[in-house]
């Protein structure tokens, strides 16, 4: 009997600690899905940006234009682009400041073209860049301290961009050592009902 009651109790506490992960994921999720994603490096004209669901499914595109690589069919110039969609997923807790999240599936949009031709600009079909299948990336919290991050990924938080750097971060931040690469979170503001 002290043995069933035992295993009970394990597993009302297993379960309740299940549940309480569970919500705290959902919570966080609720979080991230209130912004835009973008990795970019400031000059140039190219970016990576996203957007999550609460489900964790996501949608995006990569774009990076080249208005140098024009021809008399395609005056104003080239856009290298690729739509995407995916799910990612909160894979634990690291610290008081960050999480993990893996990027679980990535699917590039299906297109009949490669290369197509509009208002005069090139688009060719390229690769996503800075997100991968399989990819571990890091999900730094408002308010890490900037020493925390590895030195090359700093550039991508965009915090040395001002004059005076901010010691810790004041946005979202997640993180690809895998790709190299950065994506900063913004809060999108919530657009009235009309």
């Amino acid at each position: 009997m002290k043995k069933l009651l035992a295993w009970i109790t394990l597993t009302v506490f297993a379960l309740s600690l299940a549940g309480a992960v569970a919500e705290s994921n959902d919570a966080m999720m609720d979080t991230l899905s209130a912004m835009e994603w973008s990795f970019y490096s400031g000059v140039g004209a190219w970016s990576t940006d996203f957007r999550i669901l609460p489900d964790g499914s996501f949608s995006g595109e990569y774009h990076d234009s080249e208005m140098g690589e024009a021809e008399e069919d395609y005056p104003e110039g080239t856009v290298y682009f690729r739509a995407f969609t995916g799910r990612l997923s909160l894979t634990g807790e690291r610290d008081e400041y960050s999480w993990t999240v893996r990027i679980d599936e990535l699917l590039p949009e299906e297109t009949e073209e490669q290369e197509w031709i509009d208002g005069g600009i090139r688009f060719v079909l390229s690769e996503t860049y800075g997100l991968s299948q399989g990819d571990e990336m890091v999900l730094y919290a408002p308010g890490t301290p900037v020493g925390v991050l590895p030195e090359e990924m700093i550039f991508w938080t965009h915090v040395m961009d001002r004059e005076n750097p901010p010691a810790e971060l004041e946005n979202w931040f997640l993180m690809s050592e895998a790709n190299a690469s950065g994506f900063v979170g913004e809060q999108v503001p919530e657009t009235p009902l009309t």
